[in-house]
């Protein structure tokens, strides 16, 4: 396995723009490349962008400061959502956040930015450190087409948290993270193109926080607590078949509106979403139970194993066979 020491840690997160000052994150032992072997932790970093994979079951405070060197954002989403909580701080701004909150924060230059994470069986996480504004540039990309409250809150350089509904950066990040051992000859093109996809995920949820808050009259003020209940239900069984006349009755609007709202707010339809968590079920149990395809299948509640073979390529990029060979 080709381990990365901590100054090689540093230097990731120094090519996206963070000196390290201090924290125990930068004692674990981080992987640039995994050779094909199950690793815990993985940094990869480009010019202005750069993706962090954890996975340390050691101690249940997590801890990073850093100074940053450019305006960056920070959005990161944790994995292991029990009990866990984090606590920003950026200057002399506090902010937290539950283990269910996708986390974008934006770090003006030269300002310290601090978090702490508690969880109570290790850290799962993805995170992903950007320099949107040296992204857009360098690809010929119009700053204005970022979504207009990322973009004053840029220019401005106001310290900024926002905690979003992890949707579709959720699924990716889930995938990257199971996914991180796999592909040792094309590591670097496969983080570089998982950053994109992150990124693009984290600027459609933003567009779509825009759009609910410009009061376009397609949402009344209770639609994210009624549309999160519903995700709720979803989340406790996602076994069970869904019923949208009973989930549109706890939303209290038709299935027409309900569809069309939960999409706009996590990214994904109703049964895409249940979908994905079933499909976490499975790879739960072929990862860590040893399950055969064919249990993880029924696991997953389908009928047939070709289905399942299909349905987990099309989450995961890969079938469900090569995770038992790893």
């Amino acid at each position: 396995m080709n381990v990365m020491s901590q100054v090689d840690f540093d230097g990731a997160l120094s090519r996206v723009g963070m000196q390290v000052r201090g924290g125990n994150l930068t004692e674990v032992p981080w992987s640039s490349v995994a050779d094909g072997e199950p690793v815990g932790n993985v940094a990869w970093a480009g010019q202005d962008m750069g993706i962090f994979v954890v996975d340390w079951s050691g101690p249940k405070i997590v801890e990073l400061e850093t100074l940053a060197r450019k305006d960056v954002i920070v959005c990161s989403a944790v994995l292991d959502q029990d009990g866990a909580w984090t606590d920003f701080a950026v200057g002399n701004n506090r902010f937290d956040a539950k283990g269910a909150d996708m986390t974008m924060v934006f770090v003006p230059q030269h300002e310290r930015f601090k978090f702490v994470t508690s969880v109570s069986r290790g850290l799962k996480a993805v995170t992903v450190v950007v320099d949107i504004m040296s992204m857009m540039k360098a690809r010929g990309l119009s700053a204005a087409t970022l979504p207009k409250s990322l973009l004053r809150t840029i220019r401005g350089r106001q310290i900024a948290m926002d905690t979003l509904a992890p949707g579709h950066f959720g699924e990716i990040a889930r995938g990257v993270a199971a996914r991180r051992a796999m592909f040792p000859s094309l590591a670097t093109l496969y983080y570089e193109g998982k950053t994109f996809e992150l990124v693009s995920a984290l600027l459609s949820g933003l567009s779509r926080r825009d759009a609910f808050r410009a009061g376009d009259g397609a949402f009344d003020p209770g639609i994210l607590e009624r549309v999160g209940l519903v995700k709720q239900i979803i989340d406790r069984a996602p076994h069970l078949i869904l019923d949208v006349d009973a989930l549109a009755r706890v939303a209290a609007m038709n299935r027409t509106k309900l569809r069309s709202a939960f999409k706009r707010v996590y990214g994904t339809t109703l049964s895409g979403y249940r979908t994905a968590l079933m499909l976490q079920r499975a790879d739960r149990a072929l990862k860590q139970a040893g399950a055969s395809v064919k249990h993880a299948a029924r696991h997953a509640g389908y009928a047939t194993t070709s289905s399942f073979i299909i349905a987990y390529k099309r989450q995961y990029g890969v079938r469900p066979g090569i995770v038992l060979r790893d």
